[in-house]
């Protein structure tokens, strides 16, 4: 999967959504004049209509009959000027204020969408063992694609199968499921779901479908006010005792006085409603297809999504949601989240037999039934996991009987990661103070006197409860292995983000502090400097939006250079001759004349001005910005290996970049070697 040209796709994706949005709302109001302005003409006449119930209904029926028979002479006769540019005036005010309503609601980020729809988060270490299977599936996910672990949240009261991703970036991303995900998948079944919506977040597809949330609401607004009026809620009812119960009622009738409100209202909306559909179904329907794919080259393991999307085929309720607003996010979920609409002509998903026929060409259209997980099921996964975990003890008891071979394609890899760190850290990064203090402790530096002081700064400006824990957690973070280190960071971001102003604020103040404590920052601690500003950032102040990205590469030789020279200077023993061929290795894809780009010295290319040309970098367009990190990938792999160090400073140019990196690529090396001494 080429990253930067699905985020590049994506962005063009959102400029053929604002030419959408422009002719359906001309398209909009155009219907909504012809509709009033021939009710205001049709009963103002005045024409001798029965009494009762038909003077309502006859003059419909007669203005729809002059309309089919002589359409030209009808338009003339409805035609106002001045009526067309009051009831034109209104539409468009009131299309604008809706769009801009959840436009704004929607800055919040992904939690936004998931909160709207009634998911509640899930804890960082919950006690249900579905909701910590949940969890575990999404860690492994978020670690195997090299970003931060997103907010995870249940919309308990949903008995279909069906999840979702929503977000602007990796920072501020949440992913939601239904509970009859949680009750009816396996584990297996749970990871191709979470793999789909992994794909959308990769492709950059949940900050358009955001943008086209927000956009379409102007439209779609009615419509929703319209179903809450008549339901009396905007949440779904209680799903009962089982998941499987379809007989409950899923409309809870409001007061009759409110019913002909909601009943106009959603006639109103439903003007517009074909044109919403259709505009999510242009732009999300071949998405799908993608994400399928994806899904299955992520796992390897097609039985998993094939299984998910048999459930949701087999279940009564299919994918189906209760809260008078599925409508608005229908663009976001994994299936249909209502009935199919004939020949799927607005469906913003493909039929499901075909999804599954692409991925199984066995499947012969009948979904199976769908029961309950039995209670086995969570036993046997657990089994799988102690077992996994024993492997890795014996690999570190027997290190030269067992060669690595961590890939960026496993994702038993990534669950390697998480069952390999101590109890006491995995346990910590799920809690805020823990979370911090697992922070601090990777930041205590080996010599012993920088030790004491950094110490001694945290038992100055930290919570006593929280110096405490990072002592206690000193001997289980020491003995990581480095390569661990950074997921780990991916891994907390979730707690750190509840920290609140006032204590983030104290914990980037203390993170600070105990990397300058030894006058000096080294490469990591620069990398986890950097995650952590990026991601947790959005969260306690309002972020200013990127200025106009710059298209030209000349103007940014001078970072570039630094950027390649730096990686060439590192691992490479001093020697200059490895260090030129290094950055020769990584220039000549910049196409860029090599008198222009030359190799700088160690001292132009510290840490310092790193940051500089990161800063300057960020702003390039995505076609840039994958030309440079291909450029620096090359400079690393130029003696086919990748260092801790270099892995370390590659992370933190992608990081700024917006493109995740998994935390394997130090094993890339050991594993071609390992390989080649097999063969050989």
């Amino acid at each position: 999967m080429d990253f930067f040209a699905q985020q590049e796709r994506a962005r063009r994706q959102t400029r053929l959504l604002m030419v959408y949005f422009i002719l359906s709302v001309a398209v909009v109001v155009a219907l909504v004049y012809l509709v009033f302005a021939s009710l205001i003409s049709g009963y103002g006449e005045s024409p001798a209509y029965p009494s009762g119930l038909l003077k309502v209904v006859v003059p419909v029926f007669d203005l729809f009959a002059r309309m089919l028979m002589h359409p030209l002479a009808y338009l003339k006769w409805v035609w106002r000027p001045h009526l067309f540019l009051s009831i034109a005036s209104w539409t468009l005010l009131s299309i604008c204020l809706g769009s801009f309503y959840k436009i704004k609601r929607l800055s919040k980020g992904g939690s936004a969408v998931a909160e709207l729809l009634g998911g509640r988060p899930v804890k960082a270490n919950p006690n249900e063992p579905d909701e910590r299977r949940l969890r575990h599936v999404v860690e492994e996910m978020a670690i195997a694609s090299g970003m931060p672990v997103p907010e995870i949240y249940l919309l308990e009261n949903e008995r279909g199968i069906n999840t979702f991703a929503a977000g602007h970036t990796h920072s501020d991303i949440a992913i939601g499921l239904t509970r009859g995900c949680l009750k009816l998948l396996t584990r297996d079944e749970l990871q191709g779901a979470i793999a789909h919506e992994f794909s959308h977040i990769l492709n950059g597809d949940t900050r358009l479908n955001m943008r086209l949330m927000g956009v379409m609401h102007g439209i779609l607004w009615p419509v929703i006010i319209g179903r809450v009026l008549i339901r009396g809620t905007n949440r779904p009812p209680h799903p009962g005792e089982s998941i499987l119960d379809e007989e409950a009622s899923a409309v809870t009738v409001a007061r009759f006085p409110l019913l002909p409100f909601g009943a106009a209202l959603i006639g109103i909306g439903s003007i517009g409603l074909p044109f919403v559909r259709w505009i999510k179904s242009a732009l999300c329907r071949e998405r799908e297809w993608l994400a399928d794919a994806e899904a299955v080259q992520f796992t390897r393991h097609p039985a998993g999504i094939v299984g998910a999307l048999k459930k949701a085929g087999g279940l009564s309720k299919r994918g189906r949601l209760d809260t008078p607003h599925a409508e608005t996010a229908s663009h976001l979920y994994f299936v249909n989240s209502s009935v199919e609409p004939l020949f799927h002509i607005q469906s913003t998903h493909p039929p499901l037999e075909k999804r599954i026929l692409a991925i199984d060409s066995t499947f012969d259209g009948r979904f199976p039934h769908v029961g309950m997980l039995p209670p086995t099921q969570f036993e046997c996964e657990r089994l799988y996991e102690e077992a996994v975990a024993q492997a890795l003890a014996f690999e570190k008891a027997h290190p030269d009987g067992i060669v690595s071979t961590l890939t960026v394609e496993s994702i038993r890899a990534a669950n390697a990661i998480r069952l390999g760190l101590p109890e006491s850290v995995s346990r910590a990064i799920r809690e805020p103070v823990g979370a911090m203090a697992v922070t601090y402790a990777m930041l205590l530096g080996a010599d012993e006197a920088t030790r004491n002081a950094q110490i001694e700064i945290l038992r100055t400006n930290a919570d006593p409860g929280v110096c405490r824990t990072t002592l206690e957690l000193l001997s289980g973070v020491d003995n990581l292995d480095e390569h661990l280190k950074l997921p780990v960071i991916d891994m907390a971001l979730p707690a750190l983000r509840n920290l609140g102003p006032e204590l983030h604020q104290q914990f980037a103040h203390n993170v600070q502090e105990l990397i300058e404590a030894d006058h000096a920052i080294d490469l990591f601690e620069y990398t986890l400097q950097k995650i952590l500003f990026r991601h947790l950032r959005p969260y306690y102040q309002r972020v200013k939006p990127p200025a106009a990205a710059c298209a030209n590469l000349k103007p940014l030789l001078t970072e570039c250079a630094i950027l390649l020279s730096a990686l060439a200077y590192l691992d490479r023993g001093g020697d200059p001759v490895q260090a030129r061929a290094a950055f020769r290795n990584g220039a000549r894809l910049l196409e860029w004349p090599a008198d222009e780009l030359p190799l700088l010295s160690r001292e132009a290319c510290n840490l310092p001005q790193i940051d500089v040309a990161l800063d300057r970098l960020g702003g390039a367009t995505l076609v840039l910005k994958r030309k440079i990190l291909l450029a620096c990938a090359h400079t690393v792999a130029a003696d086919n290996r990748v260092a801790r160090r270099e892995a370390e400073l590659l992370r933190a140019i992608a990081d700024t970049f917006g493109c995740p990196i998994p935390p394997f690529v130090e094993a890339i090396g050991i594993v071609k070697e390992s390989q080649r001494c097999r063969q050989g």
